[in-house]
């Protein structure tokens, strides 16, 4: 369901606000963060499923995991888990 009607330019530059947006909530929590709660409006009005929206997070987590290979580590793990753990609680937080 990632903008499957868009083009690959459109797919990445979402892809890559998505991890603008990852780094600040995880880190500083500058501003870019919040497009992940006005994200969570605009995909409601989409249809998408809040848990959908979630685990393409997850789905990020993955490729990264998959990518560092034998360097993920005990920490980058718990720190993902964390993460993922608080998107979770903004996005509920941001019901319906």
């Amino acid at each position: 369901m990632f903008r499957s009607e868009g083009s690959a330019t459109v797919q990445g530059s979402m892809l890559s606000l998505t991890i603008e947006a990852l780094l600040d909530f995880a880190g500083a929590r500058s501003g870019h963060f919040r497009l992940i709660e006005c994200e969570v409006s605009s995909h409601d009005a989409y249809g998408t499923p809040r848990e959908l929206f979630v685990a393409f997070f997850g789905v990020i987590r993955d490729a990264l995991r998959e990518l560092l290979g034998s360097d993920w580590s005990d920490d980058i793990d718990a720190a993902w888990h964390k993460l993922l753990r608080d998107i979770d609680s903004v996005v509920s937080q941001h019901a319906t």
